[in-house]
C-alpha cells in the first residue's frame, strides 16, 4: 500500500486527497483559506494553490486542510473505493449519500458524500 492508497478499513481515515479538488486551508488560528491541491506529495502532505488554484502555493500537512464537498450541478471527484480518481457531477442529495453521474458515461452511482470531493472549475 502506497501513502496515496486509502486506509484499509475506515473511509474518513487517512489521507486520499487527489489533485484538482478544492480543500479549505487551517494554518493555526482562525484563519481558513480555500485552495486547490496541484500536488500530493510522498509524505501525504499536499502541495496547494491557494484561491482558485492560481494564487501562492503553499505545502500544507493532512490535519491542515478539509475538503469542500460539492453541491448539487457541481463537478466532483471520487476520491476513495473503487470509483477512486472517477470524476462526475452530482446530480442529488439523498442523506448522507450523493447521486452522482459519471462523467465519459451514462452511469448514475449512488456515492458517499464523505469520499466525494468538489473540483476546481
Amino acid at each position: 500500500m502506497d501513502v496515496l492508497s486509502p486506509v484499509i478499513g475506515g473511509q474518513a481515515e487517512g489521507n486520499w486527497l487527489l489533485p484538482d479538488v478544492l480543500v479549505s486551508v487551517s494554518r493555526g488560528g482562525d484563519d481558513v483559506t480555500n485552495g486547490v491541491v496541484k500536488e500530493v506529495l510522498t509524505d501525504g502532505s499536499c502541495l496547494v494553490a491557494l484561491g482558485s488554484g492560481s494564487g501562492d502555493e503553499v505545502i500544507a500537512a493532512p490535519n491542515e486542510l478539509e475538503v469542500v464537498r460539492p453541491k448539487k450541478n457541481e463537478r466532483l471527484k471520487i476520491m476513495n473505493g473503487c470509483m477512486r480518481g472517477l470524476t462526475g457531477k452530482l446530480i442529488g442529495v439523498d442523506g448522507s449519500d450523493g447521486i452522482v453521474r459519471v462523467e465519459g458515461s451514462l452511469d448514475v452511482k449512488i456515492v458517499d458524500m464523505v469520499i466525494l470531493g468538489k473540483m476546481a472549475a
